[in-house]
């Protein structure tokens, strides 16, 4: 018989509205043994069933949950799973031949993250309770998919708080060290071993195609927190004036300069190394003046406690930004944390106009792209949020 997690009266609607994570402080009871990957049930008060999850010890989440059917968790699940997730894809194959196929709790196997690179897969195990299910998730991979190779990047800041090793490396078949990726007719240097994240930054693809029509061969283009360039290479592509790369990354300023190389561009293009912030200033300093800026940083808002010091964070970008924006200038304020709300991002933002004078107009507003799906009962599924603002009169 199953161990059987009994949640208290008041947390069971929330397991049966589709909400995956049980914690500690919402369980009764436990009837049996329960350790790091075990499936286990879990049940109301008067035992009658709810869900089926796996536990994951060392997390903020005791259970995480698979199913509320009632359903085995055997090699058969991980198959239909990925099976369906696959097929909800479909629709992008005509964008590009790189996306997220599998998105954890908004796919249905929380803490699993798996990016298609071409014929080659990036496969990212979150907690190491997932890794319990790790040869069968694997081949159901290799049999849904069909991939040339499977490269795993364990390497999250949250399997560290486990106590758990990082776990990086080819599980099957090869991998090569750069594999191209078509998006919307651009073309971008993957590296799935040392690229930051699973290998690129392929939730931004909707921000990429929103910025791309409101560039010409008059404008001016800034992307600060370039990576390898997501942005730029868009911005390059629309043959705009100028368009200048800043990052910390040497590494990552280099795939930026083979994107350039890759799409045959020979239009004015520059990498700045080092931190924004200063950067930022010393260009206030030059008089420079843009056209377009996309504020894209890595996420260093983990916790909610964090949100004080992530909207400081964004008010002082957006406050050397707006310095340097022309008249009728974009902006593009974007964040990957989640606990940073919108409505935190439209605040910072407006509180930093103001202090420069600046009147502006929302252009757009969007979130990650539909292969990171947002599941409206798991408010965690929603974390990339891009705000896009105009100077006006």
């Amino acid at each position: 018989m199953a161990t059987r997690i009994i949640v208290k009266k008041d947390k069971e609607d929330k397991i049966r509205n589709f909400y995956p994570n049980v914690y500690m402080d919402e369980i009764k009871t436990i009837m049996g043994k329960a350790e790091n990957g075990q499936v286990v049930e879990v049940c109301a008060e008067d035992l009658s069933y709810i869900a089926t999850g796996y536990v994951a010890e060392n997390t903020n989440a005791f259970v995480r949950v698979l199913t509320t059917k009632n359903e085995v968790i055997d090699k058969n699940f991980f198959i239909e799973k990925i099976k369906r997730a696959y097929a909800k894809r479909e629709i992008l194959k005509n964008e590009t031949n790189c996306m997220r196929i599998f998105y954890s709790e908004g796919d249905g196997i929380p803490g699993l993250i798996v990016d298609k690179f071409e014929k080659y897969l990036s496969v990212q195990f979150r907690n190491t309770g997932l890794e319990n299910f790790k040869q069968e998730i694997i081949n159901a991979l290799k049999k849904v998919i069909k991939p040339k190779g499977i490269y795993e990047r364990s390497d999250v800041e949250n399997r560290i708080h486990e106590g758990a090793e990082n776990q990086t490396g080819i599980i099957y078949g090869e991998i090569p060290k750069e594999i191209v990726m078509e998006d919307n007719g651009l073309k971008y240097t993957v590296d799935i071993e040392d690229g930051q994240k699973t290998g690129f930054f392929l939730d931004q693809r909707d921000s990429r195609k929103f910025i791309r029509p409101y560039l010409n061969r008059q404008t001016k283009f800034l992307d600060v927190f370039s990576s390898s360039g997501g942005f730029s290479i868009a911005a390059l592509k629309e043959n705009c004036q100028k368009v200048v790369a800043i990052d910390k990354e040497p590494y990552a300023l280099e795939l930026c300069k083979k994107n350039y190389e890759l799409n045959g561009f020979e239009g004015n293009f520059e990498t700045i190394e080092g931190d924004a912030f200063s950067i930022l200033k010393t260009l206030n300093a030059k008089k420079e003046k843009y056209d377009v800026i996309t504020l894209d940083p890595p996420s260093l808002i983990k916790k909610r406690i964090d949100v004080r010091r992530g909207r400081d964070f964004f008010y002082d970008l957006c406050n050397d930004s707006f310095k340097l924006l022309n008249d009728n200038g974009i902006l593009g304020v974007i964040t990957c944390a989640y606990h940073l709300s919108l409505q935190d991002l439209i605040e910072v933002t407006r509180m930093a106009a103001s202090k420069n004078k600046k009147k502006l107009e929302v252009i757009g507003i969007n979130y990650q792209p539909s292969d990171h799906p947002w599941i409206l009962h798991v408010p965690e599924t929603l974390y990339l949020k891009a705000l896009w603002v105009r100077i006006t009169d």
